[in-house]
């Protein structure tokens, strides 16, 4: 998965090396055996107990790498939720990267307290998913079934032409 960088003046303190890691959202580890996931959507509308992960690990090389450079990317981190980025986001091979998890059944639904956010960094500062949700939740002064709601990509018709138009919603 994601593995945090390494700075490169490893003199100094551990609260100074790890200081100097870049940490990464949307990443995170099964709280049963570790292995690592990309958090695709925090909740399920209508499941807030629910969220939906990737293993990269099982993704082809190519794939692999071009998805983690989509979740890099500054798109990716800016994006609440990965899967709004990733449904403009394409391969390489000009396949649309989420359509492609969806259809090839790479994506898992898991309960929020099985999934363990790691941000890119190790243990220090791990959460589960469900309190990050929680935190989230309260911040925001919405329900947790609320949040797969938020910065949702919406189509709108225009009446003066009749076509659709994609907007961000925000809250």
């Amino acid at each position: 998965m994601v593995q945090p960088m390494m700075p490169m003046d490893v003199e100094g303190t551990a609260e100074t090396v790890l200081s100097n890691r870049k940490k990464y959202k949307h990443i995170g580890k099964m709280v049963d055996g570790g292995a690592a996931v990309a958090i695709i959507f925090r909740t399920v509308p209508g499941e807030p107990q629910n969220c939906l992960v990737v293993g990269p690990k099982f993704l082809e090389i190519n794939y692999q790498d071009i998805f983690m450079k989509a979740l890099e990317s500054h798109e990716g981190q800016s994006a609440f939720e990965l899967g709004h980025h990733l449904i403009k986001s394409r391969f390489s091979d000009g396949v649309e990267i989420l359509q492609y998890l969806h259809l090839n059944n790479f994506i898992k639904k898991m309960p929020t307290d099985k999934i363990m956010v790691t941000m890119g960094t190790g243990n220090v500062g791990e959460i589960l998913l469900s309190d990050l949700n929680e935190m989230i939740a309260k911040q925001k002064g919405i329900t947790i079934e609320e949040l797969s709601l938020l910065d949702q990509p919406k189509t709108e018709t225009r009446k003066d032409a009749g076509q659709t138009k994609t907007s961000k919603s925000k809250k």
